[in-house]
């Protein structure tokens, strides 16, 4: 195998958003398109199932009756597990269903696709990288300089600016939750109230899946974030306002 140093960045439109995945490896280049094409393909495959958007996905045939729970797939399954585990951890601020009751794992669904994702680079031999699926984040190694992946978080008053940067731990993942981006897309699930004001909250952590849930947890909670991420002493969150 040709092994050589690869310094490369992909993008691919995936899930509703954007994927990049930069490389900072000695593999060989074959490995890397391999990994790459299997990721998307991984996510793609996710988000027919899971997807709000498409009609023939699990989740909507769900919603319309159409499909018990307890016989979709056992990814959708184990989704919802882990929501309902998060839904009662959070008192409910988490909620894997819209205020009008329909299922929407949305919260939850990218974070965990992103992780699987990252174990398939894992799988064909890749050892420094960092993907980043629509802002969550799922590092590998570090830069072939021996530095961390230094990761920045924009200002949620202003995209053009850098407001904080983190030096991620080799394996572990960054994940930001708020309306800078998006709006206000994110609800409170104990009221089913819009949460609209401006800011984001970002979560970094050993587990990508768990980053991104309680990233968006802590930026519904507010003030009361830190309490209640303090919980989970290997997670560690910074409120933006």
């Amino acid at each position: 195998m040709n092994t050589v140093l690869e310094r490369r960045k992909m993008t691919a439109k995936v899930m509703g958003t954007f994927a990049s995945l930069h490389v900072d490896d000695a593999v060989d280049g074959r490995a890397v398109d391999a990994a790459w094409n299997e990721a998307l393909g991984l996510m793609s495959d996710i988000e027919t199932r899971f997807s709000t958007f498409r009609a023939d996905s699990e989740i909507s045939r769900i919603n319309r009756g159409e499909l018990h729970l307890l016989d979709a797939s056992a990814d959708v399954v184990e989704v919802m597990d882990a929501c309902t585990w998060l839904e009662h951890e959070s008192n409910g601020v988490f909620r894997a269903r819209r205020p009008d009751g329909s299922l929407d794992p949305a919260g939850f669904v990218k974070g965990w696709a992103a992780q699987r994702a990252g174990r398939v680079l894992v799988d064909h031999g890749l050892a420094q990288w960092y993907l980043n699926v629509g802002g969550d984040i799922q590092t590998a190694g570090c830069q072939s300089t021996g530095e961390a992946w230094r990761i920045g978080v924009v200002d949620p008053r202003d995209k053009s600016v850098v407001a904080a940067w983190f030096d991620i731990p080799a394996g572990w993942a960054v994940a930001t939750s708020g309306t800078a981006a998006r709006g206000a897309h994110l609800w409170d699930g104990r009221d089913g109230s819009a949460v609209s004001r401006l800011g984001s909250f970002t979560v970094i952590g050993p587990h990508l899946m768990w980053a991104d849930a309680f990233a968006t947890v802590c930026f519904a909670l507010g003030d009361a974030a830190a309490e209640w991420l303090a919980r989970y002493p290997d997670y560690a969150g910074f409120p933006l306002s």
